[in-house]
């Protein structure tokens, strides 16, 4: 039986649906809006493959725990202001000759933010147009991860 995310399970007794519905009501309570919205498929599913209760309910807290996450980045990076979505793998080198990839690179391992190091970057504003701005985002990028 294959359910949308809207669809709810027949739920075989009054009982059962009465769980169901408390069940869908802790979650909404909780705000795990994700894993409210994966329960109906979630427990098809383990119906249909005789999935154990904690597998499922791994299942489900992992899919709200990935929707978490990723909303946790969103922010991180909108609150970051960065100018435009770079990428370290993604940087032009040829345009900026003068940087030493070996360093940038160093930089993008964000292994300074474990050892409590500083950082400062120094040189001219701007290198052709934005490319001095993108090994910053890129890095950048990174620490909001």
């Amino acid at each position: 039986m294959t359910t949308t995310p809207d669809a709810v399970p027949a739920p075989n007794t009054a009982a059962q649906a009465s769980l169901y519905q408390r069940l869908r009501g802790h979650l909404a309570v909780l705000k795990l809006h994700d894993a409210a919205e994966a329960l109906p498929s979630v427990l098809d599913r383990a119906q249909a493959d005789g999935t154990s209760m904690t597998a499922a309910l791994e299942e489900l807290l992992s899919i709200e725990v990935e929707a978490t996450e990723a909303r946790r980045l969103a922010g991180r990076l909108r609150f970051a202001c960065l100018p435009t979505p770079a990428s370290l793998e993604d940087f032009d080198y040829d345009a900026a000759p003068g940087l030493d990839r070996k360093l940038i690179t160093e930089l993008g391992t964000c292994r300074y933010l474990e050892t409590a190091t500083n950082v400062l970057l120094i040189g001219p504003p701007v290198i052709v147009g934005s490319v001095a701005r993108w090994p910053h985002s890129a890095c950048s990028g990174r620490c909001c991860d």
